[in-house]
């Protein structure tokens, strides 16, 4: 822990900089603590440039909690499409019903009644308390935490308990009482702009005089991340079913990286299952619909958490059943040009390009 003097130049030299150095950024300056809750949501593992598109587009169409409150969840997600992690999708409208019942439509200002709302953790819950509410609280999210890691030569990986404790208390001590909202979004602001995870521009941080990484010369060892697991390769085959006119489309069931996003019946290859015997077990076994006339679309490849993934399109005729969710929360035939109304994940999109290359008649997605 660093000494009352330390910690206030630390603070004045970190706050200064901050304050010369810091984005312009869609939620930055303002005072609606709906807007910075939903933002700090929408920063979980995605970057800020990712980021200030979704969110403006987002407040637009849901500007007040009661608006996201009442929201079909299809629009929430077709909002959302394309920015990933959709866990986060399904909980934000959870916690604005939750503001709704339990606070009067007012989100809560304490960091125990915001960490009642679901999806919203101990980093949300801190950066929400001190950003919108001014409280003394402590936040600590990747950037910061590599930011202290490397300050005070904390060993082991942060997300392992006792690493994460400690890096949380030293967060704690830190915080600024007078400046409780700049301070943690400096820190967060170093993080990402100049204690980068790789090349650190150690020559422009404002307090590396008081790193002990940078003066043991040890800022590539800090933070001391856990080895990634080796990546699982697996194949998917999914299928552009038509009939009448329509694509058969299939909801996932909620849950999983795109849960309750629309997609084309999937399923996993087996194990030396011949590509064309996974087409037509796909439609069948999802949504009750057998194809002929199978055509390939082609691949693509795409990574989810530690499966790296080939997906393979086929496009067939269906055979005019009507459409049951057997292994999917939700079945319809979909109009192509009504597609883009449904949220379907980045993979399902490109496979759809594929399909308009094939047939230029087709809509895009």
């Amino acid at each position: 822990m660093l000494t009352a003097d330390e910690k206030a130049g630390f603070e004045r030299r970190l706050l200064a900089w901050y304050r010369r150095a810091k984005r312009d950024l869609p939620w930055r300056d303002s005072a609606d603590p709906y807007a910075v809750l939903v933002s700090e949501v929408m920063l979980q593992q995605t970057q800020v440039a990712t980021v200030a598109p979704y969110f403006e587009r987002f407040m637009a169409t849901f500007p007040t909690v009661r608006d996201l409150a009442s929201a079909v969840p299809d629009d929430v997600f077709h909002c959302w499409q394309g920015l990933g992690y959709y866990s986060r999708a399904r909980n934000l409208p959870r916690a604005a019903t939750r503001v709704v019942e339990a606070f009067d439509g007012k989100i809560p200002g304490s960091v125990d009644e915001l960490r009642s709302l679901p999806g919203v953790g101990p980093y949300t819950a801190g950066a929400v308390a001190s950003i919108a509410f001014g409280r003394t609280e402590p936040a600590v999210d990747a950037n910061v935490a590599r930011v202290l890691s490397r300050i005070f030569a904390v060993p082991g990986d942060p997300k392992s308990g006792p690493t994460n404790r400690t890096l949380w208390a030293h967060a704690a001590d830190l915080v600024s009482e007078s400046a409780p909202r700049d301070w943690n979004a400096a820190l967060m602001e170093l993080g990402s702009l100049v204690c980068r995870a790789a090349s650190p521009a150690c020559d422009e941080c404002p307090v590396a005089f008081g790193c002990a990484a940078k003066e043991r010369g040890e800022t590539d060892r800090y933070p001391e991340l856990r080895r990634p697991r080796p990546t699982i390769a697996v194949e998917d085959v999914a299928v552009l079913v038509e009939s009448a006119g329509g694509v058969a489309l299939v909801r996932r069931p909620d849950g999983g990286q795109w849960g309750g996003l629309w997609e084309l019946p999937r399923v996993r290859r087996g194990d030396g299952e011949e590509l064309q015997a996974a087409a037509k077990r796909a439609p069948l076994e999802v949504c009750g619909v057998a194809v002929t006339d199978l055509q390939p679309l082609g691949a693509i490849q795409h990574t989810i958490t530690r499966y790296r993934v080939r997906l393979h399109g086929f496009r067939g005729t269906g055979d005019g059943a009507d459409l049951v969710a057997l292994a999917c929360a939700e079945a319809r035939w979909v109009a192509p040009d009504a597609m883009g109304a449904y949220a379907l994940a980045s993979p399902q999109r490109k496979l759809l390009r594929l399909a308009r290359r094939v047939d230029t008649d087709f809509p895009a997605p």
